[in-house]
């Protein structure tokens, strides 16, 4: 009898010790019980006979391992750096549905299509060049204006790494998973690529991944998930639009894709390419320091030129009475007689972002979060955090039945502009796209030009190319600007980039409207969207003089109960204790979340700056040694390294 120990994808340790008649590699998955069930693991070696009696693994599932080494110690890597137990970073890293998945009978046949070429420009020649497909590790970072043919780089690399007898992962937000992306990939490469997210289904999700893992497919892409992936022989990663917030996993583990992607290429010793119009803050500082080798594409592909700029103050328009500047009115009737087309971009959706009393002014709360009931268009009042929804009858302090609307969401946009121009309007959005197909309906429905204005959030603001979308207007962006949130600034430099880079892609010009209610604000400099350097020369200084990435690194302590005055009261002894304990790391806090109530649950936050990793590391174990002394009620803490959401 041979003992192993064998992983499990549960929220825990995860690690425990089978028994087997026979030898199991490192890196198979094996069927074991657990507590009543059964359960699919990843075996990690063998293990000295335990002075208990344990049971016995159920099944072997593969005669090779389908994890490497590489993988494993990948895996390690991660709960070390996010301090999560390894089960439950597998957990949270891997579907257990996909982990127990068996290969697809059917062996994979990619439909071929027509290759179409394409000659790239002198500033994409160059740029090609300088990224070697068989080196070993090395960070490369492109940082290309919108429309500067990006993608085409990346499909000749790919070209390039499959003619090696290599495998590539191509990674991108889940909100760009475009179906627009698929069909260049497909038109460049000769055959349909297989996808992994959640908006595929599980049947097409489960052979994406067994391709990949068996070497059948040399391509695949996907979202955060699709980086674990064991492959059969990975040659190169490439992940686009690196500045995406979406890369930031808000479950346990909560890692953030670019790094994990970064350090699995080094593990690997293979290149990796990130690639943005608009890098996070911190990407750039790494490639001016080196870390990262830096490519610039200037200019946009076809000769098209960058679009100009015009900044709209609402103050002097009538506004609340309307919604949308005249100029962005005056200017959509131009498109659409012109036969041009346009984007009306809103971040916000449903039809109005709260519903409050007339009478007495009472406000329409989620029961379970503090934050407001959003409004739609079909009467609902829905929670966008927990889901919860009701329906308004009458107002809970004083009786009265009439309300009003605070805040525009899409719904309420596509609304007003159908009545000013019937039958041209296409709303694109979380609660209109449920589905890959129907995203790729509503997308094929502009291109072909049903209709001539698309009224959208953020699954509109990247990864389109329409060759007749002359003009983008922007609402909305003095919301993102207000959040508590140090990188509220460069989270609006990079929507406004991003979206007006949807116009003037080809030979016609570009126009932008922003309507905003402080014009004065420096990201309405309209020079800084002509430069590649000008947001970075306003943002690295700002974050040097306050202490923020790049010049320190945070970790975000997040304490919830369901009894508010406890839950304070464990934030404060465990925070005065830690200061008292590690007086050289500043940490700041305890503060009431700003949603201070989430899922019934309420909420403080701590903030943890030091450039030591080992501090933090140190802090972290000690948060939690001091929360589980002598607590009597149940207050959990959440440690969030490199946090991205401070709500």
């Amino acid at each position: 009898m041979k003992f192993f120990e064998v992983l499990l994808p549960i929220a825990a340790d995860g690690v425990f010790t089978y028994s087997s008649h026979v030898y199991v590699l490192p890196g198979a998955r094996a069927a074991v019980r657990f507590n009543n069930r059964d359960i699919v693991g990843i075996v990690l070696g063998e293990a000295a006979e335990p002075a208990f009696h344990c049971s016995e693994i159920s099944m072997i599932l593969d005669e090779l391992p389908l994890f490497d080494l590489t993988w494993l110690n990948f895996l390690k890597e991660i709960a070390e750096y996010y301090l999560t137990p390894l089960g439950s970073t597998l957990f949270g890293v891997l579907s257990t549905k996909i982990l127990a998945s068996y290969p697809p009978k059917r062996p994979y046949e990619p439909k071929l299509t027509t290759i179409a070429p394409i000659e790239l420009s002198a500033e994409q020649k160059a740029v090609l060049d300088e990224i070697p497909p068989d080196s070993p590790f090395c960070p490369h970072l492109i940082h290309g204006v919108t429309g500067s043919g990006k993608t085409e780089i990346y499909i000749e690399l790919i070209k390039k790494v499959i003619q090696m007898g290599k495998q590539v992962l191509y990674l991108v937000p889940e909100i760009s998973l475009t179906p627009q992306l698929f069909s260049l990939l497909s038109a460049r490469l000769g055959y349909t690529i297989p996808a992994f997210h959640f908006r595929v289904g599980y049947t097409a999700r489960s052979a994406a991944f067994w391709r990949f893992a068996r070497g059948e497919a040399s391509l695949i892409v996907g979202a955060r998930s699709a980086l674990f992936i064991p492959p059969k022989n990975l040659g190169m990663i490439i992940l686009d639009e690196e500045h995406e917030k979406s890369y930031k996993q808000e479950e346990t583990p909560s890692y953030h894709l670019r790094d994990m992607a970064v350090l699995y290429a080094k593990l690997r010793d293979i290149p990796i390419v990130l690639g943005s119009a608009t890098p996070q803050t911190e990407t750039i500082a790494n490639a001016y320091s080196g870390k990262y080798l830096l490519h610039r594409l200037p200019h946009r592909v076809f000769g098209a030129a960058m679009p100009s700029f015009n900044i709209i103050d609402m103050k002097k328009e009538q506004y609340p009475k309307k919604f949308i500047a005249e100029p962005i009115i005056q200017e959509l009737a131009k498109t659409v007689e012109q036969d041009q087309q346009a984007i009306i971009f809103l971040n916000r959706k449903g039809y109005a972002a709260s519903l409050y009393c007339k009478v007495c002014g009472t406000v329409q709360y989620c029961p379970n979060c503090s934050v407001p009931y959003t409004v739609y268009k079909n009467g609902n009042l829905v929670c966008n955090y927990c889901g919860s929804f009701s329906k308004y009858t009458l107002c809970p302090i004083c009786g009265a039945s009439e309300t009003s609307f605070a805040g525009v969401g899409t719904e309420r946009i596509e609304e007003y502009l159908d009545e000013i121009f019937p039958n041209e309007i296409i709303r694109i959005d979380a609660d209109k796209v449920r589905s890959t197909g129907k995203l790729t309906e509503l997308l094929d429905d502009f291109g072909s030009k049903k209709a001539h204005i698309l009224v959208g959030t953020q699954f509109i603001a990247k990864g389109l190319h329409f060759p007749d979308l002359t003009f983008v207007g922007i609402l909305g962006i003095d919301n993102i600007l207000s959040l508590p949130d140090f990188r509220a600034v460069e989270r609006g430099y990079q929507l406004i980039a991003q979206i007006s880079g949807r116009a003037g892609r080809e030979k016609k010009c570009g126009l932008i409207h922003i309507q905003t209610l402080i014009p004065e604000h420096p990201i309405f400099n309209v020079d800084m969207y002509n430069s590649q350097s000008s947001f970075y020369d306003y943002e690295l200084p700002r974050r040097e003089k306050f202490v923020y990435p790049p010049y320190t690194k945070l970790c975000r302590l997040l304490f919830a109960g369901s009894d508010e005055d406890k839950t304070r009261m464990e934030a404060f002894r465990v925070c005065e204790t830690l200061k008292r304990e590690f007086t050289d790391i500043a940490l700041l806090g305890p503060v009431q979340a700003p949603i201070a109530r989430l899922n019934k649950l309420y909420r403080y936050t701590a903030l943890i700056k030091s450039n030591s990793n080992k501090n933090i590391v140190s802090l972290i174990k000690q948060s939690r040694m001091i929360l589980k002394k002598e607590k009597t009620d149940p207050v959990s803490i959440r440690v969030d390294r490199d946090p991205y959401y401070f709500m």
